[in-house]
């Protein structure tokens, strides 16, 4: 049966350890019957808001000062995922909210299994971007793109449902080896990611290796990718950009060519992105070689951002430009 509950975090800066918001949505039989949407007092390490996630999700300072603190909420949470598998759209930053969260209030992570519907839309479907308002539109639903808790868990419930219909699958075990997917895990102070497990499916990537960062995370969203830069980006100038793109095991390159996997596409509203929207320059280029078979993905910043992993708190303060 489809039995699973959903979590999408937002927050307060761009350490992964700030959570301001969350929703969850829980799946009973095939169909959403409860949710929650809490505001969050982030850990007081990373307690500062930094303008470019205030700009995207609009919680600020003021609007979390009587909300719970993140070691108040979190056996909230966990009571009401109640054991359940928790699905996110690129679980690795949501699941590493909850970890890196816990780390900042000297807390034990909790034990969960998890499935990431970002990995499942990749390995399931062919689009020039799986940000979540695309895939979710691309499937035949409506989500408005808006960085809203809640908003996003539903539509994450949607996107598996949907795909679950599409492949005929009665469970998420069923779903998940449709098209090889395996589960992550966080148990005894371990985590093991929610990956693609070989090569084949809907999906698969050509790896482009270089001379990168050799303890890079293999298991990383970014790790052997061709990665290209359009736009002014506002967290960080376009040399840091690359140089994160090293530490992840990822190639920065110039242009859009036939060797590119994703473009980071800069100073761009998110609703752009989706099915059927008009683009030009690298973008109209990247949609191009897409739809002619090339497995490329376009992204926002706030996407690149995302995938940037597991970085100390005094590091993770990037300089803004006004927008």
């Amino acid at each position: 049966m489809l039995n699973f509950t959903t979590i999408d975090f937002e927050t307060a800066n761009s350490y992964r350890g700030s959570p301001c918001s969350v929703g969850l949505v829980r799946v009973r039989d095939g169909k959403p019957v409860e949710d929650r949407h809490w505001l969050i007092r982030p850990p007081e390490r990373a307690g500062h808001f930094d303008r470019f996630n205030v700009d995207l999700h609009r919680i600020t300072a003021d609007r979390v000062s009587n909300a719970p603190a993140w070691k108040e909420i979190l056996p909230d949470i966990v009571d009401f995922i109640s054991g359940d598998v928790v699905v996110a759209h690129n679980a690795a930053f949501d699941l590493g909210v909850i970890r890196d969260a816990c780390v900042a209030d000297q807390l034990p992570w909790p034990e969960l299994r998890f499935l990431c519907s970002l990995v499942l839309s990749r390995r399931a479907l062919s689009l020039p971007s799986y940000r979540l308002p695309y895939v979710v539109e691309s499937l035949g639903g409506i989500h408005p793109d808006q960085h809203d808790a809640l908003a996003d868990a539903r539509a994450v419930a949607d996107v598996v449902l949907r795909l679950a219909t599409n492949r005929k699958a009665s469970d998420l075990a069923e779903l998940a080896g449709s098209v090889d997917v395996r589960f992550g895990r966080i148990v005894g102070g371990e985590y093991r990611g929610s990956v693609a497990i070989s090569s084949g499916g809907g999906g698969a990537r050509r790896l482009v290796q270089g001379e990168l960062n050799p303890d890079a995370d293999p298991n990383g969203y970014l790790y052997g990718r061709v990665v290209v830069f359009t736009g002014t980006l506002f967290s960080m100038g376009r040399n840091a950009a690359r140089q994160e793109c090293a530490q992840l095991g990822a190639t920065a390159e110039k242009d859009v060519t036939r060797r590119t996997n994703v473009l980071v596409v800069g100073d761009i509203n998110p609703a752009v992105l989706r099915p059927g929207a008009e683009l030009t320059g690298k973008a109209r280029r990247a949609v191009d070689l897409q739809r002619a078979g090339q497995e490329i993905e376009l992204m926002t910043e706030d996407d690149f951002l995302r995938c940037l992993a597991d970085k100390p708190l005094d590091e993770l303060r990037p300089t803004m430009s006004g927008r």
